[in-house]
């Protein structure tokens, strides 16, 4: 009896120590206001890059009943991950947010190194594309200067 509770208890311990602790990153980003009379909410998507794949982690969009037809604006997104993808974003959209301060919490659990891409447009706005190298050996903290779709944004890898 002794031995078979030494044995499940070796088992569970070298189960719970090759599990890897849960990994996000929190991004903090503004939005900007833009002083126009048919403003448009902006639609946001936020993917992984790493060699020759990509991941989804954000998409912020109007979600209709048959077909986002202004997917494809978010020109990068589209090419890298929306074309391919079967259009059921269930899981990771909601509906596109006003100008103001946002925080989102991403699970890269599986990633390593990889380029943290996000992508801002507009109905008849701009468009913005920024990218970061994230390295989760390395830095703890990043921050992107502001552009025209997007204020200034800083990332925490959570570990």
């Amino acid at each position: 009896m002794k031995k078979s509770i030494y044995i499940t208890l070796a088992v569970m311990s070298m189960l719970f120590s090759t599990l890897s602790p849960a990994v996000t990153l929190t991004v903090d980003f503004s939005l900007p206001k833009f002083d126009q009379q048919d403003y448009r909410k902006p639609y946001v998507a936020m993917w992984a890059e790493t060699k020759g794949d990509s991941k989804n982690l954000l998409l912020w969009h109007l979600i209709k009943r048959d077909n986002d037809k202004w997917l494809v604006d978010i020109r990068r997104w589209w090419r890298k991950e929306g074309r391919y993808s079967d259009n059921q974003f269930d899981g990771i959209t909601g509906a596109t947010h006003m100008a103001g301060q946002h925080q989102v919490q991403l699970d890269i659990a599986d990633l390593n190194d990889f380029t943290l891409m996000i992508e801002v447009v507009r109905q008849k706005g701009g468009r913005s594309l920024v990218r970061q190298k994230i390295n989760l050996n390395d830095h703890q903290q990043y921050s992107i200067a502001p552009s025209d779709e997007i204020g200034a944004i800083t990332i925490k890898v959570n570990k």
